[in-house]
């Protein structure tokens, strides 16, 4: 095990438990230093998963017999529990207790069309897509590398009434991570080419473009210069994952009482990441204790 791939991930996990907090940070100019900190910096955490995952999938899955089962156990049930759950209690606020806690769905079909299956954008646990258009980067994989002609039951429904994939720089950076380990060695052979070339791709990017274009780089960079770093670290992989799954709806539910303990933007961040990264322990030693409850992080 790399163990510097469990400290990338963690990072990535982390930022994107902040992109996720609720603030009141703006872009002025006396608060630049903290909107790009909680606004633009945490966006390469996606990015950075979706080249863990193509890398890892070159390196270790795609190596493996039937490895379209242990997907399915490690994405496709922990994304549906992940999301049903969250459903069901915004079922009930609703129903018993007269409380909409939901933004973007509406209480009918779409609560199941979008809100678990996510067609047409995120699910009702919306950092989990991510997890969806992996699983679905893997249906294809499975489809067209071992043609498995059952994967067009789940490929067609999305193709023809949705989106096959919802955020398509996942695909692409996916694939730039399983290139990466594809010429891992001819990269780590110049990689002090490699990263002066990506930072000055880097610089460039972000004096010309926006986040959403500079991030891209950005992430190729860190991951090409600590990838192979060799580190003491952990295996954070199961408490990441439910750290991915569950921040979202944690911060949600716990905002009205940070509110409550602070009015400083800065603060009500710091507590609301807290909060979320106290509830992943707790649910990380649970599943260490149950192990049949390790479905809620694919076994992990």
């Amino acid at each position: 095990m790399k163990y510097s791939i469990e400290m990338i991930r963690l990072i990535a996990v982390l930022l994107i438990t902040f992109i996720h907090t609720r603030h009141s940070i703006d872009q002025t100019q006396s608060a630049s230093i903290y909107a790009t900190m909680l606004e633009n910096l945490p966006k390469i955490g996606t990015a950075l998963l979706s080249i863990i995952s193509g890398y890892l999938y070159l390196k270790i899955s795609s190596t493996k017999p039937h490895f379209i089962v242990s997907k399915i156990k490690t994405l496709l049930v922990p994304y549906l529990i992940a999301n049903v759950s969250i459903l069901i209690i915004a079922c009930l606020l609703f129903y018993f207790m007269d409380i909409d806690i939901l933004n973007r769905l509406d209480f009918n079909a779409s609560l199941i069309s979008e809100g678990v299956f996510a067609l047409n954008g995120p699910p009702i646990n919306p950092p989990t897509y991510f997890i969806r258009d992996i699983f679905v980067i893997f249906m294809l994989i499975e489809l067209f590398k071992n043609k498995n002609l059952y994967m067009l039951i789940g490929l067609i429904p999305l193709f023809i009434f949705g989106h096959l994939i919802l955020r398509h720089d996942v695909l692409y950076l996916f694939i730039g991570g399983a290139l990466v380990a594809n010429f891992e060695h001819s990269i780590l052979h110049y990689k002090k080419y490699w990263i002066i070339g990506l930072s000055i791709l880097t610089l460039i990017l972000y004096a010309t473009t926006e986040i959403s274009i500079y991030k891209y780089g950005l992430s190729l960079l860190l991951f090409i210069s600590v990838f192979n770093i060799h580190i003491q670290f952990y295996n954070v992989g199961a408490f990441t994952y439910i750290l991915h799954l569950y921040h979202s709806p944690v911060i949600v539910a716990s905002y009205p009482l940070v509110k409550r303990i602070t009015d400083n933007s800065i603060m009500s961040v710091l507590y609301q990441v807290l909060i979320a990264l106290c509830v992943a322990t707790l649910l990380f030693f649970i599943t260490r204790r149950f192990e049949k409850l390790r479905i809620i992080c694919g076994y992990k």
